[in-house]
C-alpha cells in the first residue's frame, strides 16, 4: 500500500468514526440503525481503493466506535464482521474484478447482511448474547431501508464523481 492510499485509508477511516457520532448528536442513537452512516465510508473506501483498503477502514472504523459507545459491544461485534465483508466483497468485485458499481454493492449487501445474520445467531445461540427480539432477524434489516435507499443513491454518485476528480486516487 502506498502513501498515498495509506491516507486516503486513513481519511475513510476518520470520516468513518466521525460521521456516526455526528448523527447519534444530531439524532439519538437510534437514527443510526435507520441512516447506516458507518456502512458509507466502508463501501466507498473499498470500491476506490480495493478490498484490503476497505476491510482496514471496516475495523478500525467499528473498533474505534465500541470504544466511544456507538456502536455497543455486542451490535460492534457483528458489525465488525458486517461492514469487513463489504468491505471485502464490494472492493473486490468493483476494484479488482471490475463488475459494475451496482452489482458489486449489491452483492456485498447481501453477502455482508447474510453474515451479520450468521453472527448475531452464532453470539445468541453459543454465548447467550441478549438482542433486542428483532435481532437475529430479517426484520433488523427494515429498520436500515432508509440508510439502504440512501446508500444505493449516494455511493453512486460519490464514487463516479471521486473517480473523474480524482484520477490519482489508487
Amino acid at each position: 500500500m502506498n502513501t498515498r492510499k495509506i491516507t486516503y485509508t486513513a481519511l475513510f477511516v476518520a470520516i468513518g468514526i466521525v460521521l456516526p457520532q455526528a448523527i447519534h448528536l444530531l439524532g439519538g442513537p437510534g437514527l443510526g440503525a435507520i441512516l447506516l452512516p458507518m456502512h458509507l465510508p466502508v463501501f466507498i473506501g473499498a470500491m476506490l481503493l480495493g478490498p484490503i483498503a476497505g476491510l482496514i477502514i471496516a475495523i478500525i472504523s467499528v473498533s474505534v466506535g465500541i470504544m466511544l459507545g456507538m456502536p455497543p459491544l455486542l451490535i460492534g461485534i457483528y458489525m465488525l464482521f458486517e461492514l469487513g465483508i463489504y468491505g471485502l466483497v464490494s472492493g473486490y468485485l468493483y476494484k479488482v474484478k471490475n463488475f459494475n458499481l451496482i452489482t458489486s454493492y449489491l452483492i456485498a449487501k447481501i453477502s455482508g447482511m447474510a453474515v451479520s445474520l450468521i453472527i448475531i445467531n452464532l453470539m445468541i445461540r453459543f454465548f447467550g448474547a441478549t438482542f433486542p427480539a428483532v435481532f437475529g432477524s430479517i426484520g433488523m434489516f427494515l429498520s436500515g431501508v432508509p440508510g439502504i435507499v440512501m446508500q444505493v443513491i449516494l455511493i453512486p454518485i460519490l464514487i463516479v464523481t471521486l473517480e473523474k476528480y480524482q484520477r490519482d486516487l489508487i
